[in-house]
């Protein structure tokens, strides 16, 4: 009793299936690119006796926008998402069909799904649902890696080390900047601390040897200037043993340029 139970529902699910597919079929490329405008082609047929009115209703996909019509009917909150939604009312004769099309382009790559259309017959309320449709979206390669684009759905713009919010873990002495922990970024951490040690190092070794070489020139100058002085004073000295006055030595290094002041100062000190 239980199968023959079990049979008839199955048998009933698949008549209601295929009677809901006669009313209204779904019809899109399940793959394009992101540079692509995808048709959606809505076909309600009518398979009774007399005319019928219908409303069909269909929710566009996020991420997807709007070419023809460019303006939804109305937006509905669904699952706190704002989601634009076509209204159509139409009128199809006995035994014929109605076709809507409508154009959508996508704004990113990745996989999408078009609901169910759901299209109500207004003469007894019945509702009918088509198949949902799954949208794969791929990239047009251009050498950049952008957009939501990343190295599972364009791998040819985002190879590995791109910033493309996926860490690939690969070993190929490139980091990938979304790894915190990926070997290649260790490696490029450690030889930057590497460089920052040498220049540390040649800065403060450059340091010292100016230092030095500093202290070392003063040095020697103030010993050429003890020199310089005592050479002077021997001069005076040699002057004085020949004859030659005060006055007169003072008069010959005048001659020779010496300032007033520095002459008095070496008279001072012998």
């Amino acid at each position: 009793m239980k199968k023959l139970l079990f049979i008839l529902l199955l048998i009933f699910s698949v008549f209601l299936v295929n009677a809901q597919e006669s009313i209204i079929i779904k019809d899109a490329l399940d793959k394009i690119t992101l540079q692509d405008i995808l048709e959606v082609k809505i076909t309600v047929n009518n398979n009774e006796n007399s005319e019928k009115s219908y409303e069909v209703t269909e929710a566009i996909p996020l991420g997807f926008s709007l070419v023809d019509p460019s303006k939804e009917t109305n937006i509905e909150q669904r699952n706190a998402l704002s989601v634009k939604i076509f209204k159509w009312s139409i009128k199809v004769p006995s035994k014929n069909s109605y076709v809507i099309n409508y154009k959508i382009k996508p704004d990113g790559v990745g996989e999408y799904v078009i609901s169910p259309t759901k299209v109500n017959d207004l003469s007894n309320n019945d509702v009918f649902l088509s198949e949902s449709k799954q949208i794969l979206v791929s990239c047009v390669p251009n050498n950049k890696c952008e957009g939501n684009e990343n190295m599972l759905n364009c791998a040819e713009d985002c190879g590995t080390g791109a910033s493309d919010g996926i860490c690939d873990y690969k070993v190929d002495g490139i980091c990938d900047p979304d790894c915190e922990d990926e070997p290649d970024c260790k490696v490029k951490i450690l030889n930057y601390n590497y460089i920052y040690i040498v220049l540390a190092i040649t800065v403060l070794l450059f340091f010292i040897f100016f230092i030095k070489g500093l202290l070392r020139s003063r040095g020697d100058n103030m010993n050429n200037a003890s020199n310089s002085n005592d050479a002077v004073l021997n001069a005076v000295r040699s002057f004085k043993n020949q004859g030659y006055s005060d006055e007169q030595i003072k008069q010959e290094f005048l001659k020779k340029g010496w300032k007033k002041e520095d002459i008095e100062k070496i008279f001072d000190s012998l």
